[in-house]
């Protein structure tokens, strides 16, 4: 692998901020259903798990976090974030807690195509990240999503095959559980801290590596200190520094500390232990400013860790 290094800051963020107050979805969108496969396909050096903060929504196309962190770095990073997505959604992606699928008549039929009876988790949606070539039951085919349901195709026509109710379908994965893997992931079902942490760990324990970030969550300027939301988080944060104490990486509180003191708005939201207004793209999701943020945090960490 070719030597890595951390680039200037100050460059990176006048790049950025002339772009900053953009909207929209940086990545990991579009049709669940149709299109080349959305497997990570190798090449890179870092892999981003995670949902609409990994994706970029809230700043423009090449501003998500883990844009930035590859023009901080000389890092190959590969967006896996997927708008809307659950951890036990992103979890079935990356491979470690795959999806769970029950086909009717327990079965692959001899054409090979199956529409999917039942399932733990939908890995793909309408929102991404797009069809998923895997395994199932020893079978190597494809997963999409289809007019709201998981649809099967094996790569090859043949005898029918037997499949339990509930067999896994472990996504083709290429190299990157030997990466560095960047976790962001249980904004949307932080009301759910057990799973989460369930989650996340299967996540870590299916890596080949120790090289892996977990991002603190972040509360929306609808949950400031003090509401139920609010709380929720913070402890679901207390409980991922706790359980990774070496490799968890605070950006919530980085983006409310970088509040601009002369924006009145800014001095309220840090008031309220809430990311600042200047740095979101909406009520809960940073902008283009907001992410060159998380980027510059999590190339930091990974220059103090030795890993660029």
């Amino acid at each position: 692998m070719r030597p890595r290094s951390l680039r200037p800051l100050a460059a990176l963020l006048v790049l950025v901020c002339s772009g900053c107050g953009g909207g929209g979805s940086g990545g990991g969108g579009g049709d669940g259903g149709s299109g080349a496969p959305a497997n990570y396909p190798g090449g890179a050096d870092a892999i981003a798990w995670g949902d609409s903060w990994t994706s970029g929504v809230g700043a423009g196309p090449g501003q998500s976090f883990p844009s930035q962190l590859a023009g901080l770095t000389t890092l190959q990073v590969f967006n896996a974030g997927v708008s809307g997505q659950t951890s036990p959604q992103i979890a079935a992606r990356q491979g470690g807690e795959p999806a769970l699928l029950t086909l009717p008549d327990d079965a692959i039929p001899r054409s090979g195509h199956v529409l999917i009876e039942d399932q733990s988790d939908f890995p793909i949606t309408s929102d991404g990240p797009g069809p998923l070539t895997g395994t199932l039951m020893g079978v190597h085919g494809t997963l999409r999503f289809s007019n709201g349901n998981l649809v099967f195709d094996s790569d090859d026509e043949g005898d029918r095959v037997t499949v339990p109710a509930d067999s896994p379908f472990s996504p083709d994965i290429a190299d990157s559980q030997s990466l560095i893997n960047v976790f962001w992931i249980g904004g949307n079902n932080s009301n759910q801290p057990a799973t989460v942490l369930s989650d996340l760990a299967a996540c870590v324990a299916f890596l080949s590596s120790d090289q892996f970030v977990v991002l603190s969550l972040l509360n929306p300027s609808t949950a400031p200190a003090g509401s139920n939301l609010y709380t929720e988080i913070i402890s679901l944060n207390d409980a991922l520094a706790a359980s990774y104490p070496d490799n968890y990486l605070d950006v919530r509180t980085a983006l409310v500390d970088a509040f601009d003191p002369m924006i009145p708005q800014d001095v309220v939201d840090h008031a309220a232990d809430v990311p600042p207004s200047s740095l979101r793209g909406d009520d809960q999701h940073p902008n283009a400013g907001g992410y060159a943020v998380v980027a510059a945090e999590v190339a930091s960490f990974l220059a103090a860790k030795g890993w660029l």
